[in-house]
Order: structure tokens, then sequence, then C-alpha cells
């Protein structure tokens, strides 16, 4: 796990210069090599810092480890409204969780985010204060410190114990019809609907 430390201990570099104490964003990111199978699931739960979030796209093009948060928002339009306010940043990802009702959710710009896109992968270390990024770059500092070196996942001992399929070949086999006649049926209204446009 060479690249996550190397890549860490830069970012403690660039907190030891002078920063500003005047409220905004600042962004550092740093180019992370994937050359030593850096398991992004494996470092967060190796983390005793809160709060946590991983993502993966289906096809496995883009992957996202976040860590800690910087700011915390309730809701989705809380989120974009703060995006719209710091639009100079279009960089910026919010993260988490959003209910069935956007007015309710989990969302967060993480302190660090580890992003791949697919072969390319970076390390970024938010800042924000309304107040001064130097005090929270101190902030940040102190969260860099207290990260934990990964401990690999343990490999899972899974023994299937039973299995139950609901419903049976039975039950499958009688809903099969039902199926079929109700595709039949939303096909010929799509094709009498597309007959009744063509003729109009």
């Amino acid at each position: 796990m060479h690249s996550i430390t190397t890549a860490l201990e830069s970012l403690m570099r660039h907190l030891s210069q002078e920063i500003p104490a005047a409220p905004g964003i600042h962004i550092y990111d740093i180019p992370f090599p994937l050359n030593d199978a850096f398991d992004a699931l494996g470092w967060l739960a190796s983390q005793p810092v809160w709060p946590q979030f991983y993502w993966q796209q289906r096809n496995g093009d883009e992957e996202a480890a976040v860590l800690g948060a910087v700011a915390i928002f309730s809701s989705l339009a809380s989120a974009q409204q703060f995006l719209r306010q710091h639009d100079n940043h279009p960089e910026l990802r919010i993260w988490g969780l959003n209910a069935f009702e956007p007015q309710d959710g989990n969302l967060l710009l993480p302190r660090l985010e580890w992003r791949r896109c697919a072969g390319v992968a970076t390390l970024r270390l938010h800042l924000y204060s309304d107040v001064s990024l130097r005090e929270d770059a101190a902030n940040a500092r102190a969260f860099l410190g207290a990260l934990a070196s990964v401990k690999p996942l343990p490999a899972l001992r899974l023994t299937l114990t039973g299995e139950q399929h609901w419903p049976d070949k039975a039950g499958w086999t009688q809903l099969l019809p039902f199926f079929y006649g109700l595709l039949r049926r939303i096909r010929l209204s799509w094709l009498v609907a597309r007959a009744s446009v063509a003729a109009a």
C-alpha cells in the first residue's frame, strides 16, 4: 500500500505550507498510481474516521472511497445550493445517500476522497471554512494523522445452510402464460397506437 502512504505524505506537505486565514474552499489533488493493487474498500474499512462512503459503478469503470466531512447536507436541495454557491469549483462532488423524497438525505462534501475513473486515480483533500481555511488546514492535518494503516479484509468463509426458491418451478410454470399474454396485449396495443399515429 505504498501509493496511499506516498499520497498522504504529499498532502501533509501541502498542508504545512502557508494557508490564508480567509473563508473559502481549497482542493488538493494528488495523482494516485494504480500499480500496487490498492484495495479502496479495505482501506476504508481500516479507518477509525467517520463518515465513510464507498461507491462503485456497476460496470466497474468508476470507484470512490470517501472519509470524513467538511460539509454535511440533510437534503438534495441544500447540497445543490452549496454547489451553486461554489460554481467556481465545478470539480466538487457531493457524496452520500438520498431518500426517495429529495428533502431527506445524508449527503456530504468529504474531507478525503479517493476516486478511480477508468485507469486514473486521484486522492483529493478538501478544505472548507466560512471563517478560516488556515484553521481548517489544522483540522485536516489532525484528520490525516488519525488515519490507520490498511488492514486486509478477512477472507469470507461461507457455508450454504439452505436454499429456497420462490415461487418454485411449478409456480413459475403457472405464471409464464400470464406474462406471455400480458406481453402480447402490450405489443398489440403498441402496434395499434403506432398504426393510429401513422394514419393521422
